[in-house]
């Protein structure tokens, strides 16, 4: 049995500061988005020195990639506990993307609209970065396609890599419209692109 060895004081001490820097943050892009979101006013809004900042951040770039990858680690949550729930393709997929959608309904999006840009769109992410993102999520995808395709639950006529894709898009598309559109109804809108998908990528059954 394995012995999971103890925080150190010093990785303790480390988390506390990059949650009460990413919490500042949030808390100032919320009220101002992102491009109007100085380094200096998060210090500020921390109450933190201005080198404890630069110490786990070097830039305002790398906290938003911290931020980030926070958010889809919490997004990623829901395919593995889907795999735990359903066997069922079709579960899984509606599980993994109402989670998302359900997680997201009481903000309001405006809060979060830079951020969604930067993790989709911005030159402000990295190439590889916004590659790493893009294959994770790709990979959580592949999972679920890979297993229904052994199990001949997949529409014949298009490769697992066009289906995966396919259900990658409609599900960007659905976050990228509630982040820009007023009153952008998320749940509803993406129950109906789980229907969508499930019919248009799995056989009846």
């Amino acid at each position: 049995m394995a012995v999971i060895a103890p925080v150190s004081r010093i990785e303790r001490r480390k988390s506390e500061f990059r949650d009460k820097i990413t919490e500042a943050a949030l808390k100032l892009f919320a009220e101002n988005g992102v491009a109007g979101t100085s380094v200096a006013s998060i210090i500020k809004e921390a109450d933190i020195a201005h080198k404890t900042f630069f110490n786990h951040f070097p830039t305002k770039d790398h906290l938003l990639q911290h931020i980030v990858n926070s958010h889809s680690e919490h997004a990623y949550s829901f395919f593995r506990e889907a795999f735990k729930r359903h066997t069922d393709p079709r579960k899984r997929i509606e599980y993994c993307l109402m989670s998302i959608a359900k997680a997201l309904e009481p903000f309001d999006p405006k809060h979060y609209k830079d951020l969604i840009t930067f993790y989709f769109i911005s030159s402000g992410s990295t190439q590889d970065f916004r590659k790493s993102q893009k294959d994770s999520f790709s990979v959580l995808i592949n999972q679920i396609l890979l297993e229904a395709l052994q199990n001949k639950q997949l529409r014949a006529g298009f490769s697992l890599e066009t289906l995966s894709e396919m259900v990658a898009g409609i599900c960007v598309s659905t976050l990228l419209n509630w982040s820009v559109e007023d009153d952008f109804p998320i749940v509803p809108k993406m129950k109906n692109a789980v229907k969508f998908i499930n019919k248009s990528v799995f056989v009846e059954g």
